[in-house]
């Protein structure tokens, strides 16, 4: 028999298969307050699986960059995209399913203060479509998942309103919400501020089976040993120049 026999290719490397979710271009932005985190011209990609670790100092602020990420402030120059598509017009519908794609653990308050915590998290949820059945399914399976030995007091905090509970349950509540729908982009501004470090390993753990998955995640850190945490490598991180972004950090391999 003649002929060249078959042959098998082998299969391209994970990063090009990484589809991106979260990409700047030439981005600028200048927030509102003295401490919040600036753009100058940010160039950059976070794709599907992607952990991005951003350091910050103590005076930092996330949280008008996240909400420009999001489109809810726009940038001053240049544009963001969210799985390819912009935030820009009056598209609300679409804008309204991106955003349904997207978990959030906030900075600060992320409350409605007249609800229970579990109503929130519910309220949340059925916004973007999730019936009920579903919603308590998937709070019932990270509750168990973050929870560890703190699990009676998440419970017992979930038929209470947020002023009434402590800030180390509240930041587990928080992480609750944000990963319940397995959000194809997770944005965390602090999200161990208040956590025991005893429960440390469930959220790194969690992190990296989201990203197993395909959920990118973006990590503002507060504290240095928030950073030095055992996720699953790589892990990029950008740094905080002057107030500024930049994308020079640390490859860890």
């Amino acid at each position: 028999m003649t002929g060249n026999a078959p042959t098998t290719e082998s299969p391209p490397p994970q990063w090009e298969l990484a589809a991106p979710i979260l990409e700047f271009h030439q981005v600028s932005f200048k927030g509102t307050g003295e401490t919040s985190i600036r753009m100058n011209q940010f160039t950059a990609t976070i794709r599907t699986g992607e952990l991005v670790e951003v350091e910050l100092e103590r005076q930092h602020n996330p949280r008008d960059l996240v909400s420009m990420m999001l489109g809810l402030n726009p940038p001053d120059a240049g544009e963001v995209l969210y799985s390819r598509q912009d935030w820009l017009g009056i598209d609300y519908a679409r804008h309204f399913q991106m955003r349904s794609e997207i978990g959030r653990v906030f900075a600060g308050s992320a409350w409605i203060q007249s609800l229970t915590l579990r109503d929130n998290i519910h309220l949340a949820m059925r916004h973007h479509g999730v019936t009920e059945t579903d919603a308590e399914e998937k709070v019932e399976h990270w509750i168990q998942r973050l929870s560890g030995h703190q699990l009676a007091k998440v419970k017992w905090a979930l038929k209470k309103r947020p002023s009434v509970v402590e800030p180390s349950v509240l930041a587990l509540c928080q992480l609750i919400r944000a990963m319940a729908n397995r959000p194809r982009l997770l944005i965390l501004e602090r999200p161990l501020r208040f956590m025991l470090e005893s429960l440390y390993d469930n959220f790194v753990a969690a992190i990296d089976d989201l990203r197993a998955s395909g959920t990118a995640v973006l990590f503002f850190a507060g504290d240095r040993d928030e950073y030095r945490l055992d996720f699953r490598s790589p892990v990029i991180s950008w740094r905080i120049i002057n107030g500024t972004m930049n994308t020079n950090g640390r490859r860890r391999p």
